[in-house]
């Protein structure tokens, strides 16, 4: 394969990541360079059982795909079902029955695994009802080794909350939530179509408390179409108020997925908008938070969601429902069917209604962890990766690690350190050429389509 030169490879790396419909952080290998993995379930299992001998312990991820309606600005693979009536209930009747046949393919390999994080996204996870809540968590601890002790982390939006929602939460084992926040500016939501009752944040926040649970995660959007700088920094004023455990900045992404594109619309300036960001993580810094990841700031260095605060590590995450993302380390990483009859219709059968995927060995983790922390941080810690990899970096990258020097990184302090963001040029050293085929055919194959 001809060697891509320094424009060509940052076009490439700009058309990859318009492939991605995730959601998720970054993956190495990067999705756009995943193939179809479907009806591969004895790969996915063999994966598995590699991965689960190296790592003993594991994460899963569940994915609810029901909103109430569907907001201009999101992405992600949900189906809007309303708030009450019996189409709801049908939706989430369905949704059970196809959530305990997907789990059944895997439990038998996880026979002896510890879940030591359980997070519960979406859609709108707090759209379950009481009842359908314990249902839910009765068929994940039915399947699954989930431990006393376990972080288990629920979305939910603000106007879900009740008392007797936030009781069912506690005694199934709920100790951290996300509030999806994202604005509090009238304006701004009513024109992403966004129902959210303003004086309900706070009220969540405080009940949410005295139910005792203290992990408490806030949300917001920078970005949003309609929204200006002022506007996002009035909600970060308001959230920082509330003195939240966590608080989590994300930029918009306008994915061909969202209504907004859909109608024409675009995102504004990246560089504008990250500007902004920057400046929303200087004004927590100055109310005492502390940098968790690339996202996100706490209270503490423990005000963190474990399961999506550090995945470079020797971590595996099991993904469940629509859209759900899985990651068997040092074997596989692949993605359900985002949409919700298709993965319905497999799931419930016991089948695994994966789509898309990549099979990776332990040198594929090595440079996910080496790209993820140069891209965040803009340093790798020698001797956590020596610990982790059981060789040294220079070992494992050393043409890798004499182009980073050539480029201005310096060891200093038991660090490789970048002196600025090199997003592209790591990834021109880090990417192995299999991968830019597959990305390069993928890309193609999407002309064409």
């Amino acid at each position: 394969m001809p060697e891509l030169n320094e424009p060509v490879f940052d076009a490439f790396l700009a058309a990859l990541r318009r492939l991605d419909y995730t959601g998720y952080a970054e993956q190495y290998p990067p999705f756009g360079s995943w193939t179809d993995f479907t009806g591969r379930q004895a790969d996915i299992l063999a994966a598995w059982r590699r991965s689960l001998a190296r790592v003993r312990e594991a994460g899963l991820f569940v994915n609810i795909p029901f909103c109430r309606s569907r907001c201009r600005f999101c992405f992600l693979p949900v189906t809007p079902i309303g708030s009450s009536g019996p189409g709801r209930e049908r939706s989430f009747a369905q949704y059970l029955e196809a959530l305990d046949g997907e789990a059944s393919v895997f439990s038998p390999v996880f026979k002896k695994i510890r879940m030591s994080t359980l997070y519960i996204g979406g859609g709108t996870p707090s759209l379950m009802t009481p009842a359908e809540t314990a249902r839910f968590f009765a068929l994940l601890r039915g399947h699954f080794n989930i431990p006393p002790g376990c972080q288990v982390v629920l979305e939910l939006h603000p106007d879900d909350v009740t008392g007797e929602k936030l009781s069912v939460y506690r005694a199934c084992g709920v100790n951290r939530v996300c509030i999806g926040v994202q604005s509090m500016d009238k304006a701004v939501l009513t024109k992403n179509a966004r129902r959210q009752e303003l004086g309900r944040v706070a009220a969540a926040h405080a009940a949410l408390k005295a139910h005792g649970i203290s992990g408490v995660n806030i949300d917001l959007i920078c970005g949003l179409p309609g929204q200006g700088k002022a506007s996002f920094l009035r909600d970060l004023a308001s959230v920082i108020a509330l003195r939240p455990d966590q608080v989590h900045l994300n930029t918009f992404i306008n994915t061909p997925y969202t209504l907004h594109a859909m109608a024409g619309g675009r995102a504004g300036n990246e560089r504008a908008v990250e500007a902004v960001r920057s400046e929303g993580f200087r004004e927590l810094a100055k109310a005492g938070y502390q940098k968790i990841d690339s996202d996100s700031m706490g209270l503490t260095p423990d005000s963190r969601n474990r399961q999506t605060a550090d995945l470079s590590g020797r971590r595996s995450v099991l993904g469940l429902g629509p859209g759900a993302v899985s990651r068997a380390f040092g074997a596989a990483r692949y993605i359900n069917r985002p949409d919700w009859e298709g993965y319905r219709e497999l799931a419930a059968k016991g089948r695994p209604p994966v789509v898309k995927g990549v099979l990776c060995g332990p040198r594929d983790e090595m440079i996910y962890s080496a790209v993820t922390k140069l891209t965040d941080g803009l340093s790798v810690d020698l001797g956590e990766f020596r610990r982790t990899y059981g060789k040294s970096f220079s070992e494992a990258f050393p043409a890798e690690t004499a182009e980073l020097r050539r480029a201005g990184a310096r060891f200093s302090g038991g660090r490789l350190k970048l002196a600025r963001n090199m997003w592209g040029l790591v990834r021109r050293v880090f990417y192995q050429p299999d991968v830019i085929a597959r990305g390069l055919a993928n890309l193609r194959s999407a002309r064409k389509g």
